[in-house]
């Protein structure tokens, strides 16, 4: 099971209100303590106390269910498109991923996108980010834009409070480190994506997991997903086994993404992660033909938050993870340049898929 890591003396340290008292130092070494071992161990950790506002992330999550149960025509009317890499979604495939794995890990040869749908949302200033500007269905529900950027804000903040808890992880002598000007400012392009996993039902056997976002590692810094129900895994050992990420409620989960690998040197690690269709009732016993049997999956809904540094931003191996023991493993490179690759072979493959 991943940590979960009581974030509180963190949150205080900011300035942030988690409602509780300041932390002593000794509380804020083992939540410092706590997040190296996750970081280097798992690549994933849970973070209760964040002080994330309830109303907040409740607004956002009716307005992303109420979004997602609106017509086609008004979903689609903001898509993502080689030139905006925001918007609806419904088609992408995450690497090169099957449909289906069976119990030994072997996958089918038949490939199909990630059965969900999505809306990404990018950073406010255009301008610093170079990113393009916001935009919104005309015809969603009228609370959708300004909830949806008001969690946006939220995570902001705790991306920025997090930051300071890897760089005290990571020994840095300035616990702003990650925040210096140019590095992670107001011309970050930090992500917001809110998922959709619909109702299924399909015929299966008991040997067949069905994937429903294929196996991947996130291209950023770190990612906070506000999860709605079972379905994540994990792959931490060499012979391939999956292990599934607890559902909590009141946490987010925290997961390094290949920048944060790439600073450390490979000290911390970007897991391999995937989400899998999770029973919805007993109805799941009933036989089909063939012996196979009708599984009806459930919906699933998450708010992915994805941190990318500012697009100038060099990330090479810190001195603090390189020595004689640990030579530099990578070539400095841009922040921007690697979203794009990352980006690049993501829409690759999704129009490989349609062909």
């Amino acid at each position: 099971m991943i940590p979960v890591i009581d974030i509180a003396p963190l949150v205080n340290l900011c300035g942030g209100d988690s409602n509780s008292s300041k932390a002593t130092s000794a509380e804020l070494e083992n939540v410092i303590k706590s997040i190296a071992d996750a970081c280097q161990k798992f690549g994933f950790f849970a973070t209760i106390n964040h002080g994330v506002d309830a109303a907040t992330i409740k607004d956002a999550w009716t307005a992303s269910t109420q979004f997602f149960d609106m017509k086609s025509s008004i979903k689609q009317s903001v898509s993502m498109t080689d030139e905006y890499p925001y918007g609806y979604e419904n088609c992408e495939s995450l690497g090169v991923e099957r449909s289906t794995s069976d119990a030994n890990n072997t996958t089918q040869d038949t490939l199909s996108p990630d059965s969900k749908e999505t809306f990404s949302l990018g950073p406010l200033n255009s301008e610093l980010s170079n990113m393009p500007p916001r935009k919104f269905p005309l015809n969603a529900s009228c609370n959708f834009a300004p909830v949806t950027e008001l969690y946006y804000s939220a995570m902001e903040h705790l991306a920025k409070i997090l930051f300071k808890g890897l760089a005290m992880a990571l020994k840095l002598d300035d616990a702003s480190w990650f925040l210096e000007k140019g590095r992670f400012d107001d011309g970050h392009q930090c992500a917001l994506r809110i998922l959709n996993y619909p109702e299924l039902e399909y015929k299966t056997d008991a040997s067949t997991v069905q994937i429903r976002a294929g196996e991947h590692t996130d291209y950023g810094a770190f990612t906070i997903l506000k999860s709605g129900g079972p379905g994540l895994q994990l792959q931490l050992s060499k012979d391939k086994e999956w292990i599934d990420v607890p559902h909590l409620e009141d946490s987010f989960i925290i997961n390094l993404g290949d920048l944060m690998q790439r600073w450390t040197n490979d000290k911390w690690t970007s897991t391999l992660h995937r989400v899998v269709a999770t029973d919805n009732n007993a109805d799941n016993d009933r036989a089909g033909d063939g012996g196979q049997k009708l599984f009806k999956s459930a919906r699933r809904q998450s708010i992915a938050f994805f941190v990318n540094m500012n697009g100038n931003a060099i990330v090479m191996p810190l001195e603090t993870c390189v020595d004689e023991t640990h030579p530099s493993k990578y070539i400095p490179i841009k922040a921007s340049e690697h979203l794009i690759q990352r980006h690049n072979q993501s829409m690759m493959a999704k129009h490989k898929k349609k062909e």
